[in-house]
């Protein structure tokens, strides 16, 4: 009889606790502006290699829609005002390594949570490492920067009117014209992943100087930008963000 009571109790025990805990809620479906189809808008197609930091985004991109059963319609654009893509409803994503600064935002996007942070360095080469050590020793050479980024917004205001500060429109352009001498130093970030880790993002090629924080003492932080239109997509993001580690 005894036995027959304590059964009857946990009968009774698990109806209780399946009335009491809330039914998990699927999360809701990602709406993207073709169905099916997530828009990305990125700076480049064909990646320099495994130090470029748009090869990084792209394979986590190409990682949360595969999870998500979307197939990825990639859109070449322009680095400078990329941000304005997802607000026209342009693309679904701007993953171009956009830093999250107030005048980025705009109606009808809105930013993920970070996924990296970034410090601002000078890239030199290995020859002139004791040459160089801080913007101010540029003062007749050349700091290539490209056009829009967070690089030019430091160097600019960080350089003396005597230093030469040359704009490009990528990196790909930066760095050819760094190799053919006509640069001095690429102002170019150290890149960490949200733990503090440095993600390698560079070769034996170049040497790292004028480390610092855009604004000192705080991180400057890398989103995505999420076009409001494609209902879903942002949460989604945001969950695949903490529970995926950047980069993969």
């Amino acid at each position: 009889m005894s036995r027959i009571i304590t059964a009857l109790l946990a009968v009774v025990l698990v109806v209780g606790l399946a009335r009491v805990a809330p039914a998990q809620q699927p999360a809701p479906a990602i709406k993207t502006i073709e169905p099916g189809v997530l828009t990305v808008a990125v700076t480049t197609i064909t990646p320099t290699g495994p130090y470029d930091s748009q090869q990084w985004i792209r394979r986590y991109v190409e990682r949360f829609a595969a999870e998500h059963r979307l197939t990825i319609r990639w859109v070449v654009v322009p680095f400078d005002q990329s941000w304005w893509r997802a607000s026209r409803s342009e693309v679904d994503l701007v993953a171009t390594n956009v830093a999250s600064f107030p005048d980025r935002r705009s109606p009808g996007a809105t930013f993920s949570a970070p996924f990296m942070y970034e410090r601002r360095a000078l890239r030199i080469r290995p020859p002139d490492r004791g040459r160089y050590a801080h913007i101010d020793d540029f003062i007749g050479r050349t700091v290539g920067v490209v056009q829009g980024m967070a690089a030019e917004r430091d160097v600019r205001r960080r350089a003396k009117p005597e230093v030469g500060v040359v704009t490009t429109s990528s990196f790909a352009e930066l760095y050819e014209r760094f190799g053919k001498g006509e640069l001095d130093a690429i102002a170019e970030a150290e890149y960490y992943a949200l733990d503090g880790a440095v993600i390698p993002s560079h070769g034996d090629d170049v040497v790292l100087v004028d480390l610092h924080d855009l604004t000192p003492g705080q991180r400057e932080e890398s989103v995505f930008v999420v076009s409001d239109a494609s209902t879903g997509l942002l949460a989604a993001i945001n969950r695949f963000i903490a529970a995926t580690r950047f980069p993969l």
